[in-house]
């Protein structure tokens, strides 16, 4: 995974996933499965526009949950994030992907925000740009191929 330059209110980066068709690697983001395989440890959602997911890590006690936004196969996913150990009046972040297909693969670009000039938020910026490099690597570590 690539880091873009970028506001302070918003992280980007972006790889490109070889092997993978557009639609393969967006299933991979949706179907609890498949997603089971990279990201959460346990998994619960309703993958359409409106619908809730729930994705857990019960070793740390951590539940992330939201919203999805935009849900266009292959091409693009959008979903609000708020972990349920923040407090509740904390208004949810959102995050953009993007499935574009290239030469012998996908690049897939994360868009996560917004993120204030706390030095909170800005250090929970860098904990997510860390997290979307982790789960980057595992996902791309699913298919033979190399992530650039």
């Amino acid at each position: 995974m690539i880091v873009v330059p970028s506001a302070s209110d918003c992280l980007v980066l972006y790889g490109d996933f070889l092997n993978f068709t557009p639609e393969e690697l967006f299933d991979h983001w949706v179907k609890p499965e498949l997603l089971l395989l990279w990201w959460p440890k346990d998994v619960e959602l309703d993958a359409v526009v409106g619908g809730m997911y729930r994705f857990g890590w019960p070793e740390q006690d951590w539940v992330l949950r939201g919203r999805y936004e935009a849900f266009e196969p292959g091409r693009r996913l959008r979903f609000t994030w708020h972990w349920d150990q923040h407090p509740a009046d904390i208004d949810p972040m959102w995050v953009d992907v993007f499935f574009m297909p290239i030469d012998r693969g996908v690049r897939l670009s994360i868009f996560h925000g917004p993120y204030s000039e706390s030095a909170s938020d800005q250090g929970a910026k860098q904990g997510h740009l860390e997290g979307w490099i982790h789960f980057g690597m595992r996902l791309a570590g699913l298919r033979p191929g190399e992530v650039v």
